[in-house]
């Protein structure tokens, strides 16, 4: 692949693309929409409060050959609790795991710094693991690098449904 299709690629990643949240947090759910529309305004952003909604989410777009199926999963660890959070990061890994396609990654995000809720993440299966900030701003500067990492710089899995 040439460096001019790689940069197609990556155009691709960017533009017009579908992000699942799953956060049942009303007031970090606020603060995650704004900075994310900010950072990454050409998203659609898909928001859902718990695992079943998701996989729900998920199902339906295959079912509909994938027009809207998210690039990107964003799914908070604690849905109210730290093992809805992991049985949703499981599910998700499940789902793909009996499909031809590949998993759509995850970016796991918590306030928790804890050693086993991070380890446990990426045992499960997380791409990426963001510990919460109260800080608008602080939130601005995650999804910058959300959009260049995960958007800009890696050619994230084309899915052919």
């Amino acid at each position: 692949m040439t460096s001019s299709s790689a940069s197609l690629t990556n155009i691709h990643n960017f533009k017009n693309i579908t992000i699942l949240l799953v956060e049942d947090n009303p007031d970090h759910l606020f603060l995650i929409r704004a900075a994310l529309q900010e950072c990454v305004p050409d998203i659609h952003l898909v928001e859902t409060v718990d695992r079943k909604s998701a996989l729900q989410y998920l199902a339906s777009e295959w079912d509909k050959k994938g027009k809207n199926l998210p690039k990107l999963i964003l799914l908070d660890l604690y849905l109210p609790t730290r093992e809805e959070g992991l049985e949703a990061l499981k599910g998700f890994k499940s789902f793909f795991a009996g499909r031809s396609q590949p998993s759509i990654p995850v970016v796991m995000f918590s306030f928790s710094d804890r050693v086993e809720d991070i380890n446990d993440s990426y045992e499960f299966g997380a791409n990426a693991y963001l510990v919460k900030s109260p800080d608008y701003e602080a939130w601005k500067k995650y999804f910058e690098g959300l959009r260049d990492f995960w958007l800009e710089t890696v050619s994230l899995p084309m899915h052919e449904v």
